[in-house]
């Protein structure tokens, strides 16, 4: 058997887990589509997120290193940063609610993802990782013993075979698809994102990020524009659908929709765009000699930081498997408790950033201009938002059942809403 382990994806993820396992004496095969990893082709918004205990997690930011103090490992990062230090949710018409530390510290950190993963891939190959790039893997195949991967490199078909495989190939993983292993996870959206870069946006502030919700802004999700790593340069995220694509939305939020005004003299200077399946997590992330990691095994994704600790965990759990020493098992129970997306939790998120079509925008306008004046606590992820936007809501109940009673049993009903329910509403278009 040639390999101890073949580690499909050179994400952030793939990297980690690749540098680990050879440091540890395992002989691994690193494959990546691409040629260059340091250039992002996809979507990617690429910023380390710093609400507190996020994934279980306080990274700390220091002249050249990432740390992770409590899952106790570090990663060399020399690039630029750029803070965020506030989040808003915008109503349609202007109604404001506010996330930010009293403190000023930043709520998430603008990084250069295309530096970190080159960076990353140096250390891979100083500690013996194989690498090849240009490598489309496009089956796999487990036979009890040994795993098989198929592909394609330059046109000809390959084959390699390894005693383990880590599936490390992002959201829409073709290893997952080709073992089944997605077979009981429920699909329960495709995500069309584009990533407008723009110069010239009026009133733009590069250290605020700002969610824009309402159907008067052309779209069912959350429109937002988001500084990029250049401080004078915007990212317009738009998420949209077949139904509802994301050009035509881009077209009525910056022509048409309340913040028009703001992209009259906005230039698009480079756009990235990718689709993305949304499906449940994979609580139990393994089977047989095939472990899941990072976005793979994910609802939706980890983020960058989420995927760095995912492959240092997976590193340790395949030596420990290949001693017979559980390592698969214990990074489940690892999985399952470091990411809210396996906890019910997720639920109100979803709803969170589902108030479109969920509420109509001038319901949203209203429960907006009660938190208005009242600054919540720091939050960019898209866990730690939704639970505090519910919680202050909450605490206006009273004045919501005496002046909108109506509004107050949408809640109720609401509340008994499934992941799936908020999907398919938001598919519809329901209100």
């Amino acid at each position: 058997m040639q390999y101890d382990l073949i580690i499909n994806g050179a994400g952030p993820a793939g990297l980690m887990a690749a540098a680990g396992a050879a440091d540890a004496g395992l002989r691994v095969l690193l494959l990546e589509k691409f040629e260059d990893i340091s250039i992002v082709r996809r979507a990617c918004c690429q910023q380390f997120v710093m609400d507190e205990n996020y994934e279980h997690e306080n990274i700390e930011l220091e002249p050249g290193r990432i740390v992770f103090p409590s899952n106790g490992f570090e990663v060399a990062y020399a690039g630029p940063l750029h803070p965020i230090t506030e989040t808003r949710f915008v109503s349609a018409s202007g109604r404001t609610v506010r996330f930010r530390y009293a403190d000023g510290r930043p709520v998430a950190v603008k990084f250069d993802k295309g530096r970190l993963l080159a960076g990353l891939l140096e250390r891979c190959l100083r500690s013996g990782v194989e690498y090849r790039s240009g490598t489309l893997a496009t089956a796999a195949v487990d036979h009890g013993d040994h795993v098989y991967v198929h592909g394609v490199h330059d046109g000809r078909a390959v084959k390699f075979t390894a005693a383990k495989l880590l599936a490390a190939d992002g959201v829409n993983s073709r290893t997952l698809a080709s073992l089944g292993m997605n077979a009981q996870r429920t699909h329960f959206a495709t995500a069309l994102c584009i990533i407008y870069a723009l110069e010239g946006v009026t009133g733009f502030d590069p250290a605020v990020m700002q969610w824009h919700m309402g159907m008067a802004y052309g779209s069912y999700a959350p429109v937002i524009l988001d500084p990029s790593l250049h401080g004078g340069v915007a990212d317009l995220v738009v998420m949209g659908s077949e139904q509802q694509r994301p050009e035509q939305i881009f077209e009525a939020f910056t022509r048409t929709g309340p913040a028009a005004g703001r992209f009259a003299s906005a230039r698009v200077t480079g756009r990235t765009a990718c689709t993305v399946k949304a499906y449940t997590s994979l609580p139990v992330p393994w089977r047989g000699n095939v472990l899941a990691i990072g976005d793979a095994a994910a609802y939706v994704e980890v983020e960058v930081q989420g995927a760095l600790m995912c492959g240092y965990h997976a590193a340790r759990a395949v030596a420990d498997e290949l001693l017979g020493q559980g390592g698969f098992e214990r990074y489940a129970a690892w999985w399952r408790k470091s990411f809210e997306f396996n906890s019910p939790e997720a639920l109100r998120v979803a709803q969170g950033y589902a108030l479109v079509p969920t509420y109509t925008d001038e319901e949203i306008d209203y429960l907006f201009a009660l938190l208005e004046g009242s600054p919540l606590d720091g939050a960019y992820g898209q866990y730690k938002a939704p639970r505090l936007l519910w919680d202050a809501i909450a605490r206006h109940s009273a004045k919501i059942a005496a002046g909108r009673p109506g509004l107050l049993e949408k809640f109720s009903r609401n509340a008994q809403m499934t992941l799936a329910d908020t999907f398919a509403h938001a598919q519809k278009g329901y209100v």
